[in-house]
């Protein structure tokens, strides 16, 4: 299979166990992105506003209030005189975020005032109370929104006294998602079938001058909307809402950029007269104990008040968010398009594999994080980001765990082709590491064993070359088994010799003299038995050994190179072995392996001899027999 084909599995295995965890761990995911929201808005909030709002301002009933003026709630007549005071100062629109449901004895004065100025009243629709609690009279409801299908139906209310009727009215009533947090806010609620739009778009529609009645209207565009309110007479102006009919509450404004002002200042008409000239006015609560707080994306609580000036000018900027209406197949679309890069990354790198793809599956999940605020920022959408990082972290972990059996198995493969030829440890260097045309050398102190099968030339001259390699073959197959159950490692097959060592390690234990020992034993056994012909000369094993200092390592370029070892211990032990035929002793050895073993085993002088390439006499050895 080739990698491209491997890869695609790999990566079609993680979009399934993908689907598994979104379908079976669909809480989790929800509450990751959620999380994610909250964070993008934190970034978002105050960064893309220019400066603070001003057609909209907060007029506070706040803790001063309340201390000059007396507790919660004031006399209809107190505000009465509030809402005259915001008249005088060039207030165009009040809003209420206050619901007045009570019968007061004071009503008139109120029911006066609000009859001389644009305002919006709020009511209440509670979604699921367990209290039916009906008080007051609900205004400004509309029979022609599909209140059967498409919005939420309220079971209670608590709307203001029927003598308090304002120019328009719009409910206060968050949704509530299932952590307490608030992120949405029906656009309409039903009672008894009729639309109650929100306070924000009433507010919207009284300050326009037009009716607040909606029409709804389905979106059926990849990137839109489930669907969108509009007025009927304000052309292009459009409500972005869900499924549910709820609008995603948008929190482009910090705190800061909020602008409010006392209660307590307006009564007492110490606020400048530009402050509120042309502006609209939110009149709500932030005091502890009367003001409705609610916990939002941006952290810790927020007043009611606040929240709702936050939608009053997102609807003015025409800057709703949303999520599209098909946002689970864009979530897929985008993860696709990840993936694809990913495999395509996957496929081109060679070298670095591991690092390439750890870097690009990184980089894409940033991108897959970073993503939403762009398009939240700069696009209103909202994209839930956790089922496209999710799809690439899978994708990556499955083409690196992939990629990881698969250059196993071929490393596998070549150790198992190499080791037929070179040396394990050797084998297992070649099969994990790049060519390359560096010096890969090293010294060692080792005991180095040379053994050859001698008169083995006559008989590949005189034998059938089957007959030939069979008898080499059982050398072989005997010299590598007896030599690795006695701790040593066959470095080269030189000809019919082999050229074995013993690490530092193992110098001094006999294990190489018990080598050629159990070799020198074996091959009389078997040439004895199997080879013996009287018109050609024995094979006999001629077993050399010396200790001493080699050169080990890899000679030669990229292209073509060979492991072998050097040093005068292993031309020396060549050398030794020589002198075996012409001493008939099949195992001698060097001075150096007198001094190693002579306290642990009996060994007779040779006398000295002049080998081939050395300088001096060398003293030579035989061991006593087993």
């Amino acid at each position: 299979m080739s990698k491209y084909a491997r890869h695609a599995l790999a990566i079609v295995v993680a979009g399934g166990v993908t689907f598994f965890i979104a379908v079976f761990a669909s809480s989790a995911i929800r509450s990751f992105d959620l999380s994610v929201y909250d964070k993008v808005w934190r970034l978002v909030s105050g960064s893309v506003h220019p400066e603070s709002e001003r057609r909209i301002i907060v007029v506070d009933i706040d803790e001063t209030s309340i201390e000059r003026y007396g507790s919660w709630p004031w006399p209809r007549n107190q505000m009465a005189e509030l809402i005259e005071k915001l008249d005088e100062s060039g207030v165009v629109l009040q809003v209420y975020d206050v619901v007045f449901p009570g019968e007061k004895p004071d009503n008139l004065s109120l029911t006066n005032v609000l009859s001389k100025v644009p305002s919006v009243m709020a009511q209440i629709l509670a979604l699921d109370s367990d209290e039916k609690i009906f008080r007051g009279r609900l205004q400004n409801g509309y029979s022609d929104l599909k209140c059967n299908t498409n919005f939420a139906d309220a079971n209670a209310f608590i709307a203001n006294h029927s003598t308090l009727i304002g120019a328009a009215a719009g409910h206060i009533t968050p949704r509530i998602s299932f952590d307490g947090t608030v992120r949405k806010m029906p656009a309409v609620i039903c009672f008894e079938g009729l639309g109650y739009p929100a306070l924000a778009i009433s507010a919207v529609a009284q300050g326009g001058a037009v009716s607040a009645e909606l029409n709804y209207q389905l979106d059926k565009g990849f990137l839109s909307p489930f669907a969108q309110l509009q007025y009927q007479y304000l052309p292009g102006f459009s409500i972005p809402i869900d499924e549910q009919g709820d609008i995603l509450l948008p929190w482009w404004l910090s705190r800061d950029d909020l602008l409010s002002v006392s209660a307590k200042d307006v009564l007492e008409g110490t606020v400048p007269d530009y402050f509120l000239k042309n502006a609209w006015v939110i009149v709500g609560s932030t005091a502890f104990g009367i003001g409705d707080a609610v916990p939002t994306p941006l952290g810790g609580v927020v007043s009611g008040v606040e929240v709702h000036a936050q939608l009053m000018t997102a609807l003015l900027d025409q800057k709703i968010p949303f999520t599209p209406r098909h946002s689970d197949l864009l979530q897929w679309f985008v993860g696709l398009f990840f993936v694809f890069l990913l495999w395509s990354g996957a496929c081109y790198f060679n070298r670095g594999f591991v690092l390439g793809v750890l870097a690009l599956s990184t980089g894409l999940i940033a991108s897959g994080l970073l993503l939403p605020w762009y398009l939240l920022a700069f696009q209103l959408i909202w994209l839930p980001p956790l089922i496209p990082v999710l799809f690439v972290f899978v994708s990556g972990v499955l083409v690196l765990v992939q990629q990881y059996y698969f250059d196993r198995r071929e490393i596998q493969l070549l150790y198992r082709n190499l080791s037929s030829y070179l040396p394990e440890h050797v084998a297992m260097q070649i099969a994990k590491v790049e060519p390359s045309s560096k010096l890969q050398a090293r010294h060692e102190q080792v005991l180095v064993m040379y053994a050859d099968l001698r008169n083995f030339s006559i008989w590949c001259s005189r034998v059938s070359a089957d007959e030939s390699a069979a008898i080499l073959h059982g050398f072989y197959s005997l010299a590598d088994r007896i030599v690795r159950a006695n701790g040593g490692v066959i470095e080269e097959y030189v000809g019919d010799a082999i050229l074995a060592v013993w690490s530092q390690e193992r110098v001094k234990d006999l294990s190489a003299l018990k080598a050629a020992q159990d070799l020198v034993s074996a091959c009389d056994e078997f040439f004895g038995d199997e080879t013996y012909q009287a018109d050609l000369p024995p094979l006999a094993v001629g077993v050399g050994i010396d200790y001493g200092d080699v050169l080990v390592g890899s000679f030669g370029s990229e292209h073509r190179r060979a492991y072998t070892l050097l040093g005068v211990a292993v031309s020396k032990s060549m050398r030794i072995q020589e002198m075996t035929e012409e001493l008939a002793y099949p195992i001698i050895l060097s001075d150096t392996v007198h001094e190693l073993w002579a306290s642990s085993v009996m060994m007779h002088s040779l006398g000295g001899f002049w080998l081939v390439g050395s300088q001096d006499a060398v003293e030579l050895f035989y061991p006593d027999s087993k």
